[in-house]
């Protein structure tokens, strides 16, 4: 009986932390509307009908300012998440966003639409700064995953959004749908406290203390709150060249590799190119089955279906076995693919090969949204103490712009060097020595508190140097 009644009350107090996790995933909506939002309208904006004149050198900086913005957001968030606290730092990254939609609303000009993606960018940098650093401070160890992955799953919605809305309406009214859900998040944001973590932190006991409250409603909040003091203490803030010396401890540079090295991969795999080139694909590869724009739609919908399972999945199996699923099931599409334009190059008919790459692009957006996008971002938060998190969370940032930017940059280039079969078995073979890595070098967070992920981590530590 009186086990019933735990059961209940957990569930009772978790529906706070599933409202920020909601608020997360409508700022992940905002990227995914955004990252997909070139795809559509770059088409229409270089054609004879646009009303912006544009060429093609044009269009590539409007795609390409995202990625610059993304190094600006980057280090930004991070200085925003140590002074200003992790849901701050959220509220922050929502207000660039903003200003994006309303100068593509308006936009008459080129350089409206420079302006718009370079404050996007910003955002995109800020967002994979803090997001997964608010919920990782703020949610119970039983839903922490099942949380990040919940706010994850809005990229794949706001991909499916906007590749509807660019195939049906016109470039300001999507603009002004996208700044209506923007204000909501904003709403939500205003209302949100910060978190406790933030609180104890500038040592605001009495406000750390409402925080706890509202987030776990009938927890024993002076345990809660000396627990944190505690744990925040072992783990003091520290001046910038302080905590860039912190990276000299063998578990925390270990760390920081894992984390980058899972970014790099994300963006090795090709998961842009496959994003903004999937009509294209389609077409190289002769399907006719289906209208490639309508299996686009389709296809980024999976996307959601693949979110929902890694929501199941990640806080039952454990990070470390669904990212090595995710990867391997990543590169059979990505192998598949290559096949395809072999069997294409080899005299074929297409006709009978169509079942093939429409499989292989979805069995792709299903897979990479049930690890790879979701779990670097979920360890992230997890396996840095407080006073790291910010300069961590940053780095990470930087190295997955900057691999998200040679990805993109270099995908035509190589096509013409090695033709789209080799360049795809190149992704499939870097991403499957991520599996290895993986296996032997990633320590496994399910289901345990933040507090004692950081003594496991140092415990090993200790155990190695003695």
């Amino acid at each position: 009986m009186d086990h019933e009644e735990d059961k209940k009350k957990i569930k009772k107090v978790q529906w706070p932390q599933w409202i920020a996790g909601i608020g997360v995933n409508l700022l992940q909506l905002q990227m995914g509307l955004i990252s997909l939002w070139s795809s559509p309208y770059i088409a229409y904006l270089t054609s004879p009908e646009s009303h912006i004149p544009m060429t093609m050198n044009e269009a590539s900086w409007v795609v390409s300012l995202l990625n610059l913005g993304r190094l600006i957001g980057a280090i930004s968030g991070s200085v925003a998440v140590n002074y200003l606290g992790a849901k701050t730092s959220v509220f922050i990254t929502s207000l660039p966003i903003t200003l994006c939609w309303l100068f593509i609303i308006v936009a008459n000009r080129v350089e409206w639409l420079y302006v718009a993606r370079l404050l996007a960018g910003i955002s995109l940098g800020k967002t994979y700064s803090c997001f997964s650093l608010y919920l990782g401070e703020i949610a119970d160890p039983s839903i922490r995953g099942a949380l990040v992955a919940l706010a994850v799953s809005g990229l794949s919605i706001g991909n499916l959004i906007m590749s509807i809305m660019g195939a049906y309406l016109r470039m300001d009214v999507s603009a002004t749908i996208c700044l209506i859900l923007c204000i909501i998040l904003i709403i939500i944001f205003i209302w949100l406290p910060e978190s406790p973590h933030h609180f104890v932190k500038i040592k605001q006991d009495s406000k750390a203390r409402t925080s706890i409250l509202w987030y776990h409603r009938d927890c024993d909040v002076e345990l809660e709150l000396q627990t944190l003091k505690l744990f925040l203490e072992k783990n003091r803030s520290l001046p910038f060249a302080e905590i860039i010396k912190e990276f000299k401890i063998p578990y925390i540079w270990k760390a920081q590799i894992l984390v980058s090295l899972l970014f790099m991969y994300l963006q090795i795999c090709g998961l842009n190119n496959v994003l903004f080139y999937m009509e294209t694909i389609l077409r190289h590869t002769k399907v006719t089955v289906i209208k490639p724009s309508m299996i686009v739609i389709i296809v980024t919908a999976t996307g959601i279906a693949g979110s929902m399972l890694s929501m199941l999945l990640i806080d039952r199996f454990g990070r470390r076995i669904l990212t090595i699923i995710s990867i391997l099931a990543v590169t059979i599409s990505l192998i598949c693919l290559g096949i395809q334009y072999q069997l294409l190059d080899a005299g074929y008919n297409p006709a009978t090969l169509q079942a093939l790459p429409v499989c292989s692009v979805l069995l792709f957006q299903i897979a990479i949204y049930i690890g790879l996008v979701s779990i670097p971002n979920t360890v992230l938060g997890e396996i840095f103490p407080p006073h790291i998190k910010c300069v961590a969370g940053c780095f990470a940032s930087i190295i997955c712009a900057i691999s998200s930017f040679i990805s993109t940059s270099t995908y035509q280039p190589l096509i013409n060097l090695i033709t789209e079969k080799y360049l795809f078995y190149v992704y499939a073979l870097l991403l499957v020595t991520a599996v290895p890595y993986i296996y032997f070098c990633m320590p496994e967070t399910k289901g345990k508190s933040l507090q004692e992920i950081q003594e496991e981590l140092d415990g090993r530590t200790k155990q190695s140097v003695s």
